[in-house]
């Protein structure tokens, strides 16, 4: 006896018709079942997204030392444009309010290669992958509590961009003396405005920071 079983004529569907309707049937499961990944995922990832927003707002510290205040609002439009965190450079003994005492002191530090004393700094440098740095070109260079501050709080393998302001004489040899001191820093290029004009940089900066791909 033939076991074989044939359709009636009557209902048989057309083969393309039964892919079609195959095809249909899973995209449509795999919209849904997109869908529903999507949503349970949301959560996660926006929790990563806030991580990851808070981690960058603490990626940069900007670190200055300033005498008469043009390098500490040069810092304040760096931190404005970059959004990062600020400290300052604090000498335990302040250098004479006087110009020519001060180029004097300033002077006799560098023939003696000090490290005058620092206040502690908070927040810790040592928390942010990328430290500005920033202060007034003396002789030719940073001041010395700079010097100090570079060796209590070591910049190891971070990035670290220097900033200056000056009344003619730019960074000077200061980006060759951090290199000497900080070798396993990454050093990127520095910027340096007269005193005078800090108050008209933010254009000059905003461009810096820019190129290097800060903001």
């Amino acid at each position: 006896m033939n076991e074989t079983h044939h359709t009636p004529p009557q209902y048989a569907r057309p083969a393309h018709a039964e892919g079609s309707g195959l095809r249909a049937r899973r995209e449509f499961l795999r919209t849904v079942a997109l869908g529903v990944a999507a949503v349970a995922a949301a959560p996660l990832l926006r929790g990563h997204a806030a991580h990851a927003a808070a981690q960058g707002g603490k990626s940069m510290l900007i670190v200055h030392f300033s005498h008469s205040g043009n390098t500490r609002r040069l810092a304040a439009c760096i931190q404005r444009l970059t959004g990062g965190d600020s400290a300052e450079i604090r000498p335990l003994t302040p250098y004479p309010r006087d110009y020519d005492a001060v180029v004097d002191m300033a002077k006799q530090e560098q023939r003696r290669n000090v490290r005058p004393a620092i206040a502690p700094m908070q927040p810790n440098p040592a928390d942010y992958d990328t430290l500005f740095l920033g202060y007034p070109n003396w002789w030719g260079t940073f001041p010395m509590p700079v010097a100090t501050f570079l060796e209590s709080y070591p910049v190891g393998g971070r990035t670290l961009v220097p900033f200056c302001t000056h009344e003619g004489s730019r960074l000077g040899k200061s980006e060759q003396d951090l290199r000497r001191l900080c070798p396993q820093a990454r050093l990127l290029k520095g910027f340096e405005v007269r005193g005078s004009r800090v108050d008209g940089a933010e254009p000059a900066v905003k461009a810096w920071l820019t190129e290097l791909g800060l903001i």
